[in-house]
């Protein structure tokens, strides 16, 4: 849990869902908007236009200025609160002279300038398509569904390297049982090459009997050699799953610990309902599930013709300066109001919309399948799980027995070859059946254990019987406890998320 490196990688992944989550909730953050735009305008008149302005061309040259808070609210509505100035210059503001009745005036030289101001605020709310929390939640509710699938990938992994280090761990306590199993065996054939040397050397033995308790010893050592080999290659295997230094190889890493006891084995019924309640693969076909849920009732609304209400209200203001224009309009003497709506409907039916909300009802239907076929696979793994428990406590007793009683064979075997009346051979062969039965009682324990870690594994126990079961909250927070411990900062693990979330290779951690 502290060194291993897929973990970490898992827990970072975890944390990237996150922040995605988050992203999807900054859809509602306001945005400040600026813009300005210069307008040059030249245009001949109309008869009725220079009849009424007094000049046959119209010429302006103006400085339009905006400004304004934006934002979407939860009901799809977009509200702007905003302000224009519009700095007006035109050779209509200040003609110098008055025209004559019917005359036209042809002077350009108008040096007057007026600033309109306009402060207000508008609304366009969707009142079918794209409107109300269903359609506006939707991604957000999708990040979040997707961050609970992260999690349960997350408990998966975490179960899977964890069961993979007990498993390694009574792997290691199965070779190095195998080797002391052998150690003793090697000592049994050295003490007959011994004993049947001296029988030899005293006349009452024979060198056949020297021959086959030397090549019995010849055996026994290169089995020795080849469990000794095992160990060290399943010790190796422990290191790397808790990111051990390479230096670490030197140490005699052992297994501490036996295997212990059976426990009551539940029944099928029992580990049932724990498994639908908390294995990872079938609570993520849930979310799943409810992913597509949500994006049906998304398709859904948009099949709905687009009819958006919009309604606005301001102030207006006209002056000479700046300053004038805004209290003109402070003072409320020139409002305005509009309220309206548009409708927009697909000539086709929505062709778009129809065959997005047929994709999506076919997906749940996808998903509604994947759900039962994994608590089909789920109930029949955890099915095979308990009665390899049981197989595996029945093969411990009866292998227990077959050791006793192999134990007195031995006995009696070794009698009879210090009376003379059997061959070393058959000490050989009653020895052998000896680590056999020796072997395989420790072989059914591991099986043991591994049965149980199976079935802890299919039911989604194995993190809760190890109390490291935490919620996402905990999570988060044991993310950063990790990731400082590996010698990062937090804006080290944000800078390594958006990284990993642009899908590149991590930078290599600091040595365990």
């Amino acid at each position: 849990l502290e060194r291993n490196e897929t973990i970490q990688m898992r827990l970072l992944e975890f944390a990237i869902t996150e922040k995605r989550h988050a992203a999807e909730q900054g859809i509602f953050e306001p945005e400040l908007v600026l813009g300005y735009d210069r307008v040059e305008n030249d245009r001949q008149n109309t008869a009725e236009q220079r009849r009424s302005a007094g000049v046959s061309v119209f010429s302006e040259g103006n400085n339009l200025y905006n400004g304004g808070i934006e934002s979407l609210v939860p009901t799809g509505a977009r509200i702007r609160l905003g302000y224009a100035l519009r700095d007006l210059q035109n050779n209509l503001q200040d003609l110098g002279t008055t025209p004559p009745l019917g005359g036209i005036i042809t002077n350009l030289g108008g040096t007057g300038r007026e600033y309109q101001t306009f402060v207000g605020v508008s609304v366009t709310q969707p009142l079918l398509k794209s409107g109300w929390n269903s359609s506006t939640l939707a991604n957000i509710r999708l990040a979040a569904l997707g961050s609970d699938i992260a999690f349960q990938d997350y408990r998966r992994q975490m179960m899977v390297i964890l069961s993979t280090a007990e498993a390694t761990y009574w792997n290691l306590f199965l070779a190095q049982e195998q080797t002391r199993f052998f150690e003793e065996s090697v000592a049994v054939a050295e003490s007959l090459v011994r004993d049947n040397r001296a029988r030899v050397d005293a006349g009452r033995g024979s060198e056949l009997d020297v021959a086959q308790a030397q090549a019995g010893l010849a055996l026994r050592r290169s089995k020795l050699f080849e469990s000794r080999q095992k160990q060290r290659e399943t010790a190796a295997q422990l290191r790397t799953l808790i990111s051990a230094a390479p230096e670490a190889a030197v140490l005699d890493w052992r297994a501490t610990d036996r295997p212990e006891p059976a426990a009551d084995i539940p029944t099928f019924q029992e580990a049932g309902q724990k498994a639908l309640a908390l294995n990872p693969d079938y609570l993520t076909q849930k979310k799943k599930l409810a992913q597509e849920n949500v994006r049906i009732a998304y398709a859904k609304n948009q099949r709905l013709p687009q009819l958006d209400l919009k309604a606005s209200y301001g102030l207006n203001g006209l002056d000479s300066s700046p300053g004038a224009s805004w209290e003109q309009a402070q003072s409320g003497d020139y409002p305005s109001f509009s309220v309206g709506a548009e409708l927009r409907i697909p000539l086709a039916g929505g062709i778009k919309g129809r065959k997005e909300r047929e994709a999506a009802e076919l997906r749940k239907k996808q998903a509604l399948l994947q759900i039962k076929e994994t608590e089909t696979q789920v109930l029949n793994a955890l099915q095979t799980a308990l009665m390899k428990v049981q197989s595996a406590r029945d093969n411990v007793v009866n292998y227990r027995d077959v050791v006793r009683f192999d134990e007195e064979v031995l006995k009696t075997q070794l009698a009879r070859l210090d009376a003379g009346k059997v061959e070393s051979r058959k000490v050989l062969e009653a020895e052998a059946d000896l680590f056999e039965a020796k072997n395989a009682v420790v072989d059914a324990l591991v099986q043991q254990e591994r049965s149980r870690l199976e079935m802890r594994l299919v039911e989604g126990a194995l993190l809760e019987s190890r109390h490291v079961e935490w919620t996402q909250k905990e999570l988060q927070q044991k993310t950063r406890e990790a990731f400082r411990r590996l010698g990062g900062s937090d804006e080290r693990l944000h800078r390594l998320i958006g990284e990993l979330r642009d899908r590149y290779s991590p930078p290599a951690g600091p040595t365990p």
